[in-house]
Parts: C-alpha cells; sequence; structure tokens
C-alpha cells in the first residue's frame, strides 16, 4: 500500500480540538499487515485521523493525516454517490463509501480503503468502523494514537475528564433554568414528492436535538409539529397563534421545504411555499420569513430563534436533491454542559437566518439540507468539551453560512449557496 507500510513517524496538526465525533477504523493490507486508525470527524471540512500498525504500537508511534472530503455520482451512473476523504499526504489512502440513491443505511457503514481510486479490484473492505464516545476512551487507548507530550493529548484527556465526570453524577441542570421553556415549532414539508425524504431527515434531527438540549438542561419542551397530512398554512398560523411563553422562555421556530421569493420582492429573506399538495397555488398559501420572525419577537420571550432551510429563487424553480450524505453522527454524548448553559439560558435576543441569499437554490440530500446538517455541526462545536473557545451565537450561526457554502461549492452536483442572517444576541 505505498509507502504508508515504510512510514516511521509523522506528526501533523489535527483538528482534534474542534472535534465532535469518533471513530475507530481498522483494516488489513494484502500482505497482511493490520492497521488501527482513530478518526477525527468534526465536519466535512475538518477531517483528520492518526493510524497506529502492529510495529507502530511497539515503538508508540503513530502516523498521521488530514483529509478533505468529496462527494460525487459515480461515472457512468446518476444513481450511485460516493463520497471520499481525500488524504493531504499520497503516502495515505482514501476513504471511500458508496452509496445508492434513496438508499437510507448508515454511512458508518465500513468504508473502502483506497490507493488507487481507478483500480477497483485494489480496494479494501476495512474490517471495522465504529463511532466511540470520550467516555469510552481510556489513558491506555488515547496513548495508541498520541504521545503524552502532544498539547492535543492534554486536550483530548482533559475533554474525557469532563465528559465522565458529567456522566458520574448524572448530571441535569437545573439550577439557573427559572421553569423555563423550549417552545419548539418545527413546520417540515415531508410528503413533498421531490424533497421530502431530506424534509424528514431534517424533522427527526430537529427533534432530536432541541429534546435533547432541553431535557439535560431541564427545561420544559413544548413541540408544535406540523408535517404529513398537517402540512398547511392554516396549521402554521394557528401553532403561532398558540405561542405564549414567558419572559425567560426561549422559542425555537424550524422551517424545511421549499421557499421562493416574488419578482421585485423587497425582503431579502423567502417566503416560505405552505402548500398542502401540488394542486394548491403557492403565491396563496404561503408565509414570509419575517412575518415569522416578527411575530415571534413580539411575543417577547428571552431567546427567539427563526431558522429556514429552504431555496430563496423565484417560484418556478424548485429545491433541489442532490447526492449528498456525512458522518455525522446520531448522538452526542461529547458536550459541555455549561456551554449549553451558555447559549440557551445565559443569552437573550433574536436570531433569523435562511439558507440562501435571492436568487439562489438551497441544497439539499440523503442526509438533509446542507443548511441545517452545517448548523447542527457548528452547534456541536460551539458545545463540545474539546472547544476552549467562549460558546457565541453569532459565531455559530456565521459558521454554519459559511460551511454549507462550503459544502455546496465543492460538491459537484451543486452551486453555491449563500445563506443570510441577522444576529442580536447578549449574555445575561
Amino acid at each position: 500500500m505505498k509507502k504508508i507500510l515504510l512510514l516511521s513517524f509523522v506528526l501533523v496538526a489535527t483538528v482534534v480540538c474542534r472535534a465532535q465525533t469518533f471513530y475507530e477504523l481498522e483494516f488489513h493490507t494484502p500482505d497482511d499487515n493490520h492497521f488501527v486508525g482513530l478518526l477525527v470527524y468534526n465536519d466535512n471540512e475538518h477531517i483528520s485521523m492518526r493510524l497506529v500498525d502492529d510495529e507502530a504500537l511497539q515503538k508508540n508511534v503513530y502516523y498521521g493525516v488530514n483529509y478533505s472530503c468529496h462527494i460525487e455520482e459515480k461515472a457512468g451512473s446518476d444513481d450511485v454517490g460516493v463520497m471520499v476523504f481525500v488524504p493531504d499526504d499520497d503516502d495515505f489512502p482514501s476513504l471511500l463509501w458508496v452509496w445508492e440513491k434513496d438508499d437510507e443505511s448508515d454511512m458508518n457503514d465500513e468504508p473502502f480503503v483506497v490507493v488507487d481510486i481507478d483500480d477497483v479490484d485494489s480496494w479494501i473492505k476495512s474490517d471495522h468502523f465504529v463511532e466511540v464516545t470520550l467516555s469510552e476512551m481510556s489513558h491506555d487507548y488515547v496513548c495508541q494514537f498520541y504521545d503524552e507530550s502532544d498539547p492535543e493529548y492534554k486536550k483530548l484527556m482533559q475533554g474525557i475528564q469532563t465528559v465522565k465526570s458529567q456522566e458520574d453524577t448524572s448530571v441535569t441542570v437545573t439550577e439557573g433554568t427559572g421553569g423555563s421553556t423550549m417552545h419548539l415549532v418545527v413546520v417540515a414539508n415531508t410528503d413533498v414528492s421531490d424533497i421530502g425524504g431530506a424534509c424528514e431527515t431534517d424533522f427527526r434531527r430537529i427533534r432530536s436535538e432541541f429534546g435533547g438540549i432541553a431535557k439535560v438542561l431541564g427545561m420544559t419542551l413544548s413541540e408544535h409539529l406540523i408535517k404529513g397530512n398537517d402540512y398547511s398554512k392554516r396549521n402554521m398560523d394557528q401553532a403561532l397563534a398558540d405561542l405564549n411563553p414567558s419572559e425567560n422562555d426561549v422559542v425555537v421556530f424550524v422551517y424545511t421545504g421549499h421557499g421562493f421569493r416574488f419578482k421585485n420582492q423587497p425582503d431579502v429573506y423567502p417566503c416560505l411555499d405552505l402548500s398542502s399538495s401540488a394542486y394548491d397555488n403557492a403565491e396563496e398559501n404561503y408565509m414570509a420569513l419575517s412575518d415569522v420572525f416578527r411575530t415571534i419577537v413580539k411575543k417577547s420571550a428571552r431567546l427567539n430563534i427563526v431558522l429556514s432551510d429552504c431555496c430563496n429563487c423565484e417560484i418556478d424553480m424548485n429545491q433541489p436533491m442532490v447526492l449528498s450524505n456525512s458522518l455525522f453522527s446520531r448522538s452526542n454524548t461529547n458536550f459541555d454542559i455549561k456551554k449549553l448553559q451558555s447559549l440557551f439560558l445565559q443569552s437573550k435576543g433574536d436570531i433569523i437566518a435562511t439558507a440562501a441569499s435571492p436568487g439562489e437554490k438551497a441544497w439539499c440530500g440523503e442526509d438533509g439540507g446542507f443548511f441545517l446538517l452545517s448548523f447542527f455541526e457548528n452547534l456541536r462545536s460551539q458545545i463540545s468539551v474539546l472547544n476552549h473557545d467562549t460558546p457565541s451565537w453569532d459565531k455559530l450561526i456565521k459558521n454554519t453560512i459559511d460551511s454549507a457554502a462550503k459544502k455546496t461549492a465543492e460538491n459537484q452536483n451543486c452551486k453555491k449557496q449563500n445563506g443570510l442572517r441577522e444576529v442580536s444576541v447578549k449574555g445575561i
């Protein structure tokens, strides 16, 4: 396998300080050399791996490499997607996943280890690929991949100690919530024929993430869910009318579906297409995101978050579904409760953000909308025990927009989307 079998020691800068998810990778080369890697994944732009073989373990050395992610349609077929982690050093193999369009199989399946992507016969199916949480790691485990003098080792061990401490004390934060409620309004066009699958993925992720946050912070969760047969402008109007937050509450509104704008529309934010079927007129069944925002802000909750993942182009241009995927983890056990408190309990203000600027499409794939996926990736980065920066809503939303723009720019099936945001939040 090229020079990877001959390397003695390589030191690289990794992104563990941002990382949210770790995966253990195991594979054998044709000459039966055994490798184990610790893949450090934050998002498609920040990936690295520490790699050891049996000889390296005996010598307490490791190999290291940074990766970039590329997603494309497999040559000769429009129905197969390919995600490749490409190393920044040619001495290291690529990691490759292949999936069929509309295939809901887990992207955590074992990847192929690839030296020559054009030679299918040379691809090696890895033996083992599984997520490893910080609480499952020990000192001896980490020392397989990091020297104790490595600054990244110290950050990782500190994060492990924080997570284990939270789990050992069964921490559920109630002090300081003041009886706070999270009002979660989710509007998802899950039945629409073209992007319904992506909207369903978004819907599940939105509920899981915000529901989990409310639970660990000891907040009451009040859900207003509009999807499937309930999807309509009337029901969304009613859900907004029923919102009655207290002054210490948090309101989160998230829309995933089709969006559009009228010709010569002065408002830069999109209109939400609330048509319940293809036979309804979108121009008579919509609400402007700006109006949603103003309606919510007038209810005077402590923190208001309004997000939409939809197109912002003229009405005849449909939102595109493309072949795309990611290793975003279903679970998040690597968070710091104090950072969650900072964002959701110790912040006051208003946020509005959307996926695309006027004239642009918002793209989505099997793993949901690029904008919402980027939002949750960056939320997890902000609250990670491995992130030593102070959490910030302004930084989170900015990074979300930048990340979605990069995802679409680097995906061969997309055109770049540039989101919009207004963030006015301060600490309390």
